[in-house]
């Protein structure tokens, strides 16, 4: 059976990527031009494109274009997204956009079995000044008594351990993709077409005891999660 065209154009560019001829942050030329260059139909080009966009190998701009994604920060098990990203040589940077004191929502305050008010808030995660991340959070106040805006400016992990003597050591995720509504795209600078990674996570110490739940949207042209998965011996 024929490869069909715009699998065979992909892998051009594809390849052209993977041979550093096109570096991350590159503008592809436009698609008018790669059907010109390429003698191909715009359609086609057009095609190839959109799945190179699904799979995160490029990303699109509102105006400016298409662009070669960076090589994807890549996240294994329970480590913080600070640690992940000074791992991959890049610079963390937290912003805060909304922090406050108050009751969490019925199905989460059942999640973190805590009565009252506790904190919420919103951080938006960066790695070289890029936005890559948008997490919500809530903590119990008798987890961090006495929270303030500033201590969420750098890594949870260390917060909790450091401060509060709270090691995390497990946690409970589930995961699901989808596109991101006008809040997300302002908050990571992504168009619609830009799937995000959905996470929702509930954090515990070794102690046992539940520590904090996380609502979290991860760019997809720039992170990826990585899970070591094992079956326990049958006894």
């Amino acid at each position: 059976m024929k490869t069909p065209v715009y699998v065979t154009f992909k892998e051009t560019i594809r390849q052209r990527i993977e041979s550093g001829d096109l570096a991350p942050g590159d503008k592809l030329p436009s698609e008018r031009d790669l059907a010109s260059t390429h003698a191909l139909s715009r359609m086609t080009v057009r095609q190839a494109l959109t799945e190179l966009v699904k799979t995160g190998v490029l990303y699109r701009e509102q105006g400016r274009g298409t662009f070669v994604s960076a090589h994807k920060i890549q996240q294994q098990n329970i480590s913080s997204f600070t640690e992940t990203v000074r791992l991959r040589g890049l610079k963390p940077a937290t912003k805060v956009s909304f922090f406050s004191v108050c009751e969490p929502p019925a199905d989460v305050a059942g999640l973190l079995s805590a009565k009252g008010e506790g904190y919420r808030a919103v951080r938006i995660r960066l790695a070289d000044g890029m936005p890559v991340a948008v997490e919500e959070i809530f903590i119990p106040m008798h987890i961090c008594p006495g929270l303030r805006l500033n201590d969420l400016l750098g890594s949870l992990y260390s917060l909790m351990a450091d401060t509060y003597g709270h090691k995390i050591s497990s946690a409970d995720s589930s995961m699901s993709a989808q596109l991101p509504g006008p809040r997300l795209q302002e908050d990571l600078g992504i168009t619609r077409q830009t799937p995000v990674l959905m996470v929702n996570s509930l954090y515990y110490a070794a102690s046992g005891i539940t520590l904090y739940y996380e609502h979290a949207a991860y760019r997809t042209d720039m992170f990826e999660y990585n899970i070591h998965i094992s079956k326990q011996p049958s006894g």
